[in-house]
């Protein structure tokens, strides 16, 4: 690589998969006078794209792309105030950014509600006024380079000229900070040298101590490679002195999500905070946008009930089908799934009950009637119908049991 990017920082921390890449600053209309950036993650020349994908990395990354634009929208504010928190990365776009920041017309007052270490230092200078927390942290060094092809000696003397041109660029504009000597300087960057909140106003790299609100929460992973910082990962890797005071958690996690307008700065942007309209009041100052949320609330609400409608569809056909076999007719079955009065599994057992008992009914019927037209409620089980025998008819039985009983002896009839 013949002119590769000057960082100063450690390469971004990889990020866990997530639907929509964050845009990494936040810019804040906060009252008439009043306007507000917030500025967290890494200082990279552009948004990082997934080389599999196309799409854009997820995560908190602080790029040119479209910041001027935006910046726009507050630009002839009379006060400014800008919540950084980062731990630094491309030389170019944190100085491009500190110089479009020293450019506004009003006054610039800078926030570290973490750290501002490497670039983030040097967007961190732009500020007429930097305020810092006894928590905050601050780091500056030199820069360095990251190569990844071949180069001769000419290319790397081209190199260090250029790596300490960028250094003394820096020097210069911590020098205009804190009127420290740019040799001074110089030594602490190559020392790596991190400050505290109080230390850094003591230098003169910050003008205000907050000690009314809470200090930003930090730690570091086990590994002390990542460190989380108000919500935000920051990899440490290639740093060399950290301070021993960040607590190591076995398994560090973001405890907040970073947020605009965190802190009101104000009176008034602590009433416009509070200032909550209700839905008439928003209806008739933004009559299309209620219009939208509502149809778009509706549009959601139907496609859920339609959603639930084929879940509940599909369930009782499945409840019917686990029983068809089980009905002898199946018309039942056709007329439950698909009928002019559809029913569930349970309703259609009932059918088949009723089916069953009314054929019950008819079959009783049918036979009763049978019965009667074929006479035999007449019959009896004598065959004179069970009157008392004559002597005549008494004598006639003895007489043909006698031949019974002898053409049985005789094996004859």
């Amino acid at each position: 690589m013949k002119r590769p990017d000057l960082r100063m920082g450690p390469a971004p921390a990889p990020s866990a998969p997530a639907a929509t890449a964050v845009k990494f600053w936040n810019v804040a209309d906060v009252g008439e006078d009043e306007g507000e950036l917030t500025l967290y993650g890494d200082v990279m020349s552009q948004q990082p794209i997934d080389w599999w994908t196309g799409e854009p990395k997820p995560g908190f990354y602080i790029t040119p792309e479209g910041f001027m634009e935006d910046l726009a929208a507050i630009k002839d504010k009379a006060h400014i105030n800008v919540r950084l928190n980062s731990c630094g990365g491309d030389l170019y776009t944190g100085i491009a950014i500190h110089n479009a920041l020293k450019a506004l017309s009003g006054e610039v007052n800078v926030i570290v509600e973490g750290i501002a270490a490497s670039a983030a230092s040097v967007i961190m200078c732009a500020g007429d006024t930097v305020t810092v927390f006894p928590g905050s942290l601050v780091m500056i060094h030199g820069v360095s380079v990251l190569l990844w092809d071949a180069m001769n000696i000419q290319d790397m003397k081209q190199m260090i000229k250029s790596m300490d041109a960028s250094e003394r660029a820096v020097a210069e504009i911590y020098n205009a900070k804190t009127g420290i000597e740019t040799d001074t300087l110089r030594s602490m960057m190559a020392k790596e040298t991190w400050m505290t909140g109080r230390e850094a106003l003591e230098k003169g790299f910050a003008d205000e101590l907050k000690e009314d609100d809470e200090d930003p929460d930090m730690s570091l992973s086990a590994d002390r490679k990542i460190l989380f910082v108000n919500g935000v990962s920051h990899n440490v890797e290639g740093l060399r002195n950290l301070p021993g005071t960040i607590p190591t958690q076995p398994s560090a996690k973001p405890a907040k999500r970073p947020a605009a307008n965190k802190r009101p700065t104000n009176k008034a942007a602590k009433q416009k905070e509070v200032n909550h309209m209700t839905l008439e009041e928003l209806r008739a100052q933004e009559p299309d946008l209620v219009a939208q949320i509502e149809q778009n609330a509706l549009n959601a609400a139907q496609t859920q009930a339609n959603t639930d409608a084929v879940t509940a569809e599909r369930d009782r056909l499945a409840a019917i089908d686990s029983i068809a076999a089980s009905i002898p007719d199946q018309q039942l079955v056709h007329d439950a799934k698909y009928g002019d009065e559809p029913c569930t599994a349970q309703e259609l057992c009932f059918r088949v009950m009723q089916q069953s008992a009314k054929a019950g009914q008819t079959f009783l019927s049918n036979y009763a009637t049978d019965g009667a037209k074929s006479g035999a409620d007449k019959v009896t089980a004598a065959p004179n119908g069970g009157q008392s025998m004559n002597q005549a008819e008494t004598d006639a039985a003895d007489i043909q049991a006698v031949v019974n009983a002898y053409n049985k002896t005789k094996g004859g009839n």
